[in-house]
C-alpha cells in the first residue's frame, strides 16, 4: 500500500485524466518532457486557444503571426490525429489580418462529440468571415453540441444545420443573422435554456417562439435595428433587454427577473408603469435604467406589481428632462406592496439640482394614500441636494412602518474596486473609491448638509440610517 507508483507505471485511463485537468497551456508543456503526456496530447479533448492560455508576450512584435501559427499547428495536428475535441474555444480577437482560408480548416475539427464551440473574431476586418454551417450539417455533429457562441461573424445558410438535439445554451454577439435565419436556428434548438442576441445586425422584429419550452434566460442587447420583441417562452425566468422598448409577452407566469436600458430617445420609466403589469404580472425582481427622454413624471396607475420584491433604478446621464420629478418614482413604490427593496442610483449629471432652501417642514408631498408594510432597506446612491429626492426619501421613512435600514450615498457609487498595494505575495487588498470631479466632490458635501438637516431628525430610532460623504482617502483634497 505504501508502494509509491512513478508517471510511468499510472494506468493510461488516469493519465489522460490528470492532463484533462490541466489548462492547454500547460497540457502542451507537459506533452513536451513526457512520452506518456505527449500521448496524451494526442488525445486532449479540450482546447482553449487564446492569447493568454497559449502565454503570448505583447512584447514581442511578432505575436499575432506567431499565435495563429500555434493555433495552426495544434488544431491540424489534432484533425489528422483524429482526436474527438469535446471543447473547442477559440480567442483570436486581436488578429485582425487572419485569412477565412485558416478559419474555414481549423473549423474542420468539429465532429461528431463535440459539446462546446466557442469563436471569438476581430470586429475591425476588411470581410467579415461567414461561419460555415455545413459543419454542422451533420446530424451527429450538431446533435452533441450543448453550447455555441459566436462573436464577430455572419451567420447565414442556416437552413443546413442539423437538429441540434442537445444545444442549451447560445450566444450571438456582433453577428449578422437574418430573421429568417435565427428562426430556422431556434427551431432546430427545442430544448434551448439560455440565449443571448447582442449587437446582431439583421434582425428588425424579434420572436421567440413557443417552440423553446425550455428557454429560461434571455438577453437582447445593443440590436439597433430591433423595433418589437416578441416572446412565447412559457418557462422563461429572467428577460434583459437593452432596446427600444416595444415588448409583447405570452405565458409570462414563470417570468420572475426583468432588467430594461434604453436605447436613443426610450422613455424606460414611463413605459415600465404602463406595461410591465400586463407583460410581466409575477416579476420579483425588476430593474430599470431612466434616461433624458423621460417625461415629467412617471404616471400614476391603478395597475400593481403584487410580487415585486426587489426594485432597481437607475437614472442615466445626460440630464433628465428639467421638469423630471423624481419623486414620481413612488408610482413604482405604490404599485408594489410586496417590496422589500429598493435601491435609486442617480449618475452624476442625471439631474438638474433644485436645491433645498428654507424651513424643513415644508418638504413633505401630502394627500398621498400610500402605505408599504414590506419594504425593508432603501438604498440611494448619488444622493444630493435636489429638492425632489429630498422628498422622496422623506416620503419613505413617513409611509414605511417596516424600514429596517436607510442609506444615502452622496457619492455615485460607494462600490468598492480591488486593487493590488505592492508586489510583494503579503501586499494587502484594499479598497478604492471611484473618482468624482470638483462639482461632484462640492455637491457630495452639500448632500451631507442636507441629509443632516432634512432627514436625520425623520429617521425612527429602529431604522438604521447611515450617510455616506466623500471618503476621507480616496476624495480629500481631489
Amino acid at each position: 500500500m505504501r508502494q509509491e507508483l512513478g508517471l510511468e507505471e499510472l494506468p493510461e485511463d488516469i493519465i489522460h485524466h490528470i492532463h484533462s485537468l490541466l489548462p492547454v497551456h500547460d497540457a502542451a508543456h507537459a506533452a513536451c518532457v513526457s512520452r506518456r503526456f505527449r500521448r496524451s496530447w494526442r488525445s486532449y479533448s479540450s482546447l482553449i486557444l487564446s492569447e493568454r492560455t497559449l502565454g503570448f508576450d505583447r512584447k514581442n512584435e511578432e505575436w499575432k503571426t506567431l499565435l495563429i501559427d500555434k493555433v495552426d499547428k495544434i488544431l491540424t495536428n489534432h484533425y489528422h490525429n483524429g482526436v474527438k475535441v469535446k471543447t473547442l474555444k477559440l480567442d483570436i480577437g486581436p488578429c485582425r489580418d487572419i485569412k477565412a482560408s485558416y478559419l474555414d480548416r481549423w473549423l474542420r475539427i468539429i465532429k461528431p462529440g463535440i459539446q462546446e464551440f466557442s469563436l471569438l473574431l476581430p470586429l475591425v476586418v476588411k470581410k467579415i468571415y461567414s461561419f460555415p454551417c455545413l459543419v454542422l450539417s451533420n446530424e451527429a455533429a450538431a446533435s452533441s453540441i450543448q453550447s455555441l457562441s459566436l462573436f464577430g461573424c455572419a451567420f447565414h445558410h442556416t437552413s443546413v444545420l442539423g437538429q441540434l438535439r442537445k444545444l442549451k445554451s447560445l450566444s450571438l454577439r456582433y453577428v449578422h443573422v437574418t430573421e429568417d435565419g435565427l428562426g430556422h436556428l431556434l427551431s432546430k434548438s427545442s430544448i434551448l435554456e439560455w440565449l443571448e442576441i447582442e449587437a446582431c445586425s439583421g434582425i428588425v422584429c424579434l420572436k421567440i417562439p413557443c417552440a423553446l419550452q425550455q428557454l429560461k434566460f434571455l438577453s437582447v442587447k445593443k440590436c439597433e435595428m430591433v423595433r418589437v420583441v416578441e416572446i412565447d417562452a412559457p418557462r422563461l425566468c429572467s428577460f434583459h433587454y437593452w432596446g427600444t422598448p416595444v415588448i409583447h409577452v405570452q405565458n409570462s407566469s414563470q417570468l420572475k427577473n426583468v432588467d430594461i436600458s434604453p436605447v436613443n430617445q426610450s422613455g424606460i420609466l414611463s413605459y415600465a408603469r404602463f406595461s410591465l403589469p400586463s407583460i410581466a404580472h409575477n416579476v420579483e425582481s425588476l430593474t430599470l435604467h431612466g434616461g433624458r427622454s423621460e417625461n415629467a413624471n412617471t404616471p400614476m396607475l391603478p395597475s400593481k406589481l403584487p410580487h415585486l420584491k426587489n426594485l432597481k433604478i437607475s437614472l442615466l446621464e445626460p440630464w433628465l428632462s428639467p421638469n423630471y420629478d423624481v419623486f414620481s418614482l413612488v408610482s413604482f413604490l405604490d404599485a408594489s406592496p410586496a417590496l422589500e427593496s429598493f435601491i435609486l442610483r442617480v449618475e452624476e449629471n442625471a439631474m438638474v439640482h433644485d436645491p433645498v432652501v428654507g424651513d424643513d417642514t415644508e418638504y413633505r408631498r401630502k394627500n398621498l394614500d400610500f402605505r408599504n408594510d414590506s419594504l425593508r432597506k432603501v438604498m440611494i446612491t448619488g444622493f444630493c441636494s435636489a429638492k425632489s429626492l429630498v422628498e422622496l426619501t422623506i416620503h419613505i421613512l413617513e409611509t414605511t412602518h417596516s424600514l429596517e435600514r436607510l442609506t444615502l450615498d452622496t457619492t455615485y457609487g460607494y462600490d468598492r474596486m480591488t486593487c493590488n498595494i505592492g508586489k510583494l505575495p503579503t501586499a494587502r487588498m484594499i479598497g478604492k473609491c471611484s473618482s468624482l470631479s470638483k462639482r461632484a466632490l462640492e455637491e457630495a458635501h452639500r448632500a451631507v448638509e442636507t441629509a443632516d438637516r432634512y432627514i436625520k431628525g425623520r429617521v425612527p430610532s429602529a431604522v438604521q440610517f447611515e450617510v455616506l460623504g466623500p471618503c476621507p482617502r480616496c476624495h480629500i483634497g481631489k
